[in-house]
């Protein structure tokens, strides 16, 4: 028998819904093993105090105070009405945020009383421009850097 079989089995067997060979192959591997009666022991536990838990005791008083204050309708509080603004609001605050969005849109594409640029006519003798360099290393550091630092020009 696995041991999901016998978890399966223990409840049905501490409640003594087991049929009589069912009970005795439980009590076999009862007997045999020391984990499968630990299983036991802690179901058994566990069955005894769920059978001894009860929900906490009520006074007659609780009790009677509860009953007046659902008749006398206490504990019944009326929804509040809240009131809505008109339903016209709302749709009337999406376009004007789009009207916004649209005038920003437009006043922020080209100026249309430029001219455009005319566009060059001898792409063959454009020159590509001398790329910027930036002074990263101080005038040691530079010289240091471009001296070779393979031992082989060592010599």
């Amino acid at each position: 028998m696995s041991r999901e079989e016998f978890i399966e089995l223990i409840g049905p067997y501490l409640d003594g819904e087991l049929s009589g060979e069912e009970r005795e192959t439980v009590e076999g591997y009862l007997a045999s093993s020391e984990e499968y009666r630990k299983l036991a022991a802690e179901a058994e536990e566990l069955t005894r105090i769920a059978k001894n838990d009860r929900p906490p005791e009520v006074s007659d008083e609780r009790w009677r105070k509860m009953l007046s204050e659902i008749r006398d309708g206490e504990t019944n509080q009326p929804f509040a009405i809240v009131s809505s603004r008109p339903r016209w609001l709302a749709p009337l605050a999406g376009l004007a945020a789009m009207l916004v969005i649209g005038f920003f849109i437009l006043s922020a594409g080209p100026d249309s009383s430029e001219k455009p640029a005319a566009p060059r006519k001898d792409y063959a003798e454009t020159k590509a421009e001398e790329p910027i360099r930036i002074k990263t290393l101080d005038d040691d550091d530079e010289e240091k850097e471009r001296k070779p630092t393979d031992p082989r020009f060592d010599e």
